[in-house]
């Protein structure tokens, strides 16, 4: 599904004309953005893989920004993760983060847990850029030989403050290079000469416990990630033909409430969320994968 095809499918719901006032192309984009991650959430279908090296007695680092929950579990719903120390694998399992507080465990050879925690929001990035980047499909790039873009990633919110455009990012080019996608500015684009504000978006940390006496093992974390943002024609989502009509019925019943008529959105939102349904049944059969367990194991 690219977006070119999300946005006619959107007015086609809403009975909307390709030069409606009431639609809005960036707002469409953003509705179906937050779709797709609802819909690899709730089916387990878009994954991803970290790997860590650790540092010596350092307990927590920071999980990538496209990590939304883990999603492997033991017999016992128990979620985990693989440690390597170089010569052998274990796995760590998790823990609730005011157990690990709590217990202020001395450093260990191969640690046993780890928890999920909130991290503070990292610092805006400033700068001017040193080339110009036009508009391309929708696309344009950000460039600035002078940056480190290491901490930025896709999602994150750009603003271009001279022509008072903003918008996202769509993906890392390089530690200097930026493919962004502009809205309601002056031009949309980047001229050599502009000043931006990137915004990183939230991330997550992993604790892990105890802390790992001996640097450079390797934690991998296999999670379920949020995609890369489209917010351009020809970008597209990685999802199966016969789910792109759910993506934009969910835009659809976003619009409805925006509009004051739920009756409406409510109709929308039962159509996607049957089809979310319907795809959770089929990844978990496809996968082999249970959907209930049981934990016979008592509390703390």
């Amino acid at each position: 599904m690219d977006g070119k095809e999300a946005l006619f499918r959107i007015r086609g719901l809403l009975l909307e004309d390709a030069d409606s006032g009431f639609l809005d192309d960036r707002l469409s984009y953003a509705y179906l953005y937050e779709a797709m991650i609802k819909f690899g959430e709730l089916t387990n279908s878009v994954r991803g893989e970290q790997e860590i090296t650790t540092v010596a007695e350092q307990k927590a680092y920071t999980l990538a920004s496209e990590f939304v929950k883990l999603y492997l579990t033991d017999e016992e719903n128990n979620h985990f993760v693989k440690y390597n120390n170089g010569t052998s694998s274990s796995f760590l399992f998790q823990k609730s983060y005011d157990d690990i507080y709590y217990a202020m465990a001395s450093s260990v050879a191969v640690p046993s847990h780890f928890a999920i925690i909130d991290q503070e929001l990292s610092d805006r990035v400033t700068g001017t850029t040193t080339s110009a980047g036009a508009t391309s499909g929708g696309e344009c790039t950000l460039a600035d030989t002078t940056a480190d873009f290491s901490d930025v990633e896709a999602g994150d919110i750009v603003h271009n403050t001279d022509d008072t455009s903003d918008g996202v990012v769509l993906s890392k080019t390089s530690t200097t290079e930026l493919l962004t996608a502009l809205f309601d500015g002056t031009d949309d684009d980047w001229t050599s000469g502009d000043s931006y504000v990137i915004q990183p978006q939230g991330r997550l940390k992993i604790v892990i416990d105890p802390p790992p006496s001996t640097a450079s093992h390797t934690i991998t974390i296999p999670y379920i990630k949020k995609p890369a943002p489209v917010y351009s024609p020809y970008g597209t989502y990685p999802v199966q033909p016969q789910y792109i009509d759910a993506f934009c019925k969910y835009a659809a019943f976003l619009y409805k409430y925006r509009d004051r008529e739920p009756n409406y959105g409510n109709a929308w939102w039962l159509a996607w969320n049957n089809a979310v349904r319907n795809a959770r049944y089929q990844s978990d059969k496809k996968f082999l994968r249970t959907r209930i367990g049981v934990n016979l194991k008592a509390r703390r």
